[in-house]
């Protein structure tokens, strides 16, 4: 059986053990399986909290079980707000106005009617048959024949008077607000209350009667029209003057009891303290899910574009994606914080987003973390609120936003390690902001603001705090360099620097200049300065093992390679570089540092002992003194090999002057591209003019005349005379030691010139 288990054990770790195989040569697979597995992990960590709770209530069904307060909360009644509101609404009465279309018909009706007993009256003929006449028309009809034998000897002159007293009569109260009809209710007192203003009026009965019949058959609708807007206008004022009112709810208190029916007032309560979810949990996570491909696609597809050789590194993606994980899993502990009833919307201000920020510009770049920042604010905002029906998540979104941005704005030329602490004053210092300006915007109350704003002054210290702390394990977890990492390089106390300086002075000072020459050049071409400035410091420590062959090195007349064969003499000089790969890695040293060491000379020819070699023997094989290479990959190897052949070269001039230091240099810079030297990596052109132009600058300092001393007046001389006499003693003048104060002169003036 215990054979069976251990066959069992070793034929799962063989099958294990080949799939990390396949996966370490099959990188693509690689990226894909560490992206899926960060987007599960995003999803779990942002939708976590829609799952948590297992009530599923429903508004008019009974709870099943007692619920009470989690903790101490302040919840604004929304439904009792909304029914006030709509209670002040139907309150306001509406506001009428006269319904100008309708009155119009009218008083072309009124106007026909006047008309027709116009035209009837110029008809020639007896009374009979302009009454015949009048009774054409639906509205004479009903009226009497005493009344139409009236109406017709009316006199024309009179009418015109007659019609503008009616019009006056029954259009003036159809358009007063006040005595119009509002509603069909309304029209039988209207219509009463008009025909007594008829009554009342100085015209004669017959035209009354014919007026009352007008207004009983034409005037069939209400007169007044609600006036909307402003109808509108004063209900939505009274709405505003409804208060809110906050229900205060303490812990433990009883929100619903076994067996109550859940009433909508219950329901916002419930939802308030997150234990019923509203929505649809799966659909929520789907759109959740939706948020995080979009964010990591956006992610994904800038790489691509971009930054091509990051996408490349799977170790890149790894820490990516690490450090968003990371924050989301502190943002998820910070909301489980309970800051009090009051300040719990203010936990997601706490969420570190500027640490994942800084981490990424430090050890990746800094156009990358700025996008990461903007994927993790929104991803933030989601963490807070899910559902994203509150201003809480996009306030959180907010302070992350512009507090990852400061952050990598303040690490993006991170000179030295108190930077780190520098930029979380400067995170802290726009959370404020931030937070200030959303207490403006909101009505924040005066207490929550200032718990907001120590918040926010804790999560930009934290951020620094959490960056120091980790950038070390970052960078020796994934074999990352950080500027960081390459300033502790370049202390001249490193044991390495330090072993340089005692064993092979010469070397260290020549890294020294050439380290001057290529940050200056990198600066010039929008390199990495720091890599190349602490690169050239180290490029040649594989002198250390043999200094004394090297020419910097030699202090005494005798040089050891007069004694040994040119091709000796060559694998000596060359082995320098496997020498240096050797000690920076026994020594740890970053693998950008050890790419510059490997590629400074590239596979250049050592000329010196080749040609010596060819005095002895015409034969001799090119390829036995060539460094082994490879040539440089970068621009800041390239800068490293060209800084290193132009010190050195301009170093053995007799008389460094500016234009011949100028003609040098650029004939070095001539001879590596034609050389082919410079083939592997994306220098340009117009960078090797710069890079020539920074270089003859630098060298220009360092090589410059001195001014030579006067020649010291004879008073001076007298005084300085006087000056020793007091110094040795008048006793060694007495003494007869006259020529040794003058030798001790000299010696003095002799310094004084150099």
């Amino acid at each position: 059986m215990m054979v069976l288990k251990f066959r069992t054990v070793k034929s799962i770790w063989m099958r294990l053990s080949s799939s990390i195989d396949f996966l370490k040569h099959h990188t693509t697979w690689l990226r894909a399986i560490v992206g899926v597995v960060y987007f599960l992990l995003f999803v779990v960590l942002l939708s976590s909290n829609i799952f948590v709770s297992t009530l599923q209530l429903e508004i008019g069904e009974p709870s099943p079980q007692l619920i009470t307060a989690p903790w101490d909360k302040d919840i604004e009644d929304t439904v009792g707000y909304s029914r006030d509101q709509d209670k002040a609404a139907k309150a306001v009465k509406p506001v009428y106005q006269p319904d100008e279309e309708y009155l119009n018909l009218l008083t072309k009706d009124l106007e026909k009617t006047f008309t027709t007993l116009r035209d009837t009256l110029s008809t020639t003929g007896d009374d009979r048959t302009r009454i015949n006449k009048l009774k054409q028309a639906q509205l004479f009809m009903d009226l009497p024949e005493k009344v139409l034998s009236s109406l017709v000897k009316i006199k024309p002159d009179d009418l015109n008077a007659v019609e503008q007293i009616s019009k006056g009569i029954i259009l003036s109260r159809a358009s007063n607000v006040d005595s119009g009809a509002r509603i069909d209710a309304e029209m039988p007192g209207f219509r009463e209350r008009t025909k007594a203003d008829l009554s009342q009026s100085g015209l004669n009965e017959e035209v009354k009667a014919l007026l009352k019949v007008f207004v009983d058959q034409e005037i069939t609708k209400p007169t007044l029209i609600v006036d909307e807007v402003t109808t509108d206008a004063l209900r939505t004022t009274a709405k505003n003057l409804v208060k809110k009112n906050v229900l205060r709810y303490k812990a433990n208190q009883k929100i619903v009891g076994p067996g109550e029916i859940v009433e909508e007032s219950v329901y916002q309560v419930l939802r308030a303290y997150g234990l019923i979810n509203s929505h649809n949990t799966w659909k929520s996570a789907a759109g959740i899910a939706l948020i995080v491909l979009a964010g990591m696609g956006t992610i994904l597809v800038y790489l691509f574009q971009y930054k091509r050789d990051i996408l490349r590194l799977t170790n890149r993606m790894v820490l990516i994606g690490l450090t968003m994980s990371i924050v989301l899993a502190i943002g998820r502990g910070v909301m489980a914080l309970n800051l009090g009833p009051d300040y719990n919307n203010l936990s997601g201000m706490l969420i570190p987003v500027a640490w994942a920020t800084m981490s990424v510009a430090i050890l990746i770049g800094v156009d990358v973390a700025m996008l990461v920042c903007v994927v993790l604010a929104v991803f933030a905002a989601v963490l807070v609120d899910p559902s994203l029906s509150t201003a809480f998540g996009l306030q959180a979104g907010l302070v992350a936003l512009f507090g990852g941005i400061v952050g990598v704005y303040s690490v993006s030329h991170l000179s030295q390690r108190s930077d780190l602490a520098r930029a979380g004053i400067f995170v802290s210092g726009v959370n404020i902001l931030v937070i200030s300006g959303i207490a403006f915007s909101s009505d924040m109350r005066l207490m929550v603001w200032v718990v907001g704003v120590i918040l926010g002054i804790v999560n930009g210290l934290a951020s620094s705090f959490l960056t120091v702390g980790a950038l070390h394990w970052f960078e020796s977890g994934f074999r990352i360099t950080s500027s960081v990492r390459l300033l502790e390089l370049s202390n001249p106390n490193r044991p390495l620097l330090k072993r340089l300086l005692m064993e092979a002075p010469g070397t260290y000072h020549h890294s020294i200049l050439v380290g001057n020459l290529a940050e200056a050049a990198a600066e010039a071409v929008h390199a990495d300065s720091t890599l190349v400035r602490v690169g050239s410091m180290y490029h040649d420590i594989g002198k250390l093992k043999r200094p004394y062959f090297f020419i910097e090195n030699q202090f005494t007349q005798e040089n050891p390679h007069d004694k040994i064969a040119p091709t000796l003499s060559s694998l000596i000089i060359t082995s320098h570089v496997k020498d240096g790969l050797e000690l920076a890695k026994d020594y740890k040293l970053p693998q950008q540092i050890q790419e510059i060491i490997s590629q400074h000379h590239g596979d250049s020819l050592v000329s010196f002992f080749y040609h010596k070699a060819l005095e002895d023997n015409e034969n001799v094989p090119e390829e036995a003194f060539h460094y082994e290479g490879p040539k440089p990959q970068t621009k800041e190897a390239a800068l490293v090999a060209l800084a290193d052949s132009v010190e050195a070269a301009v170093r053995s001039m007799r008389q460094p002057t500016p234009g011949r230091v100028e003609g040098l240099v650029r004939k070095i810079v001539k001879d590596k591209l034609h050389d082919g030297q410079l083939d592997q990596c994306d220098l340009t052109f117009q960078d090797l003019d710069r890079i020539a132009m920074a270089f003859v600058r630098v060298l220009s300092g360092i090589f410059h005349s001195r001014v030579e001393y006067p020649e010291i007046p004879s008073t001076r001389e007298h005084g300085s005379a006087s000056l020793n006499k007091k110094l040795l003693g008048e006793a060694d003048q007495e003494d007869g030691n006259g020529p040794q104060m003058d030798n001790l002169l000299e010696n003095r003036e002799g310094s004084a010139r150099n």
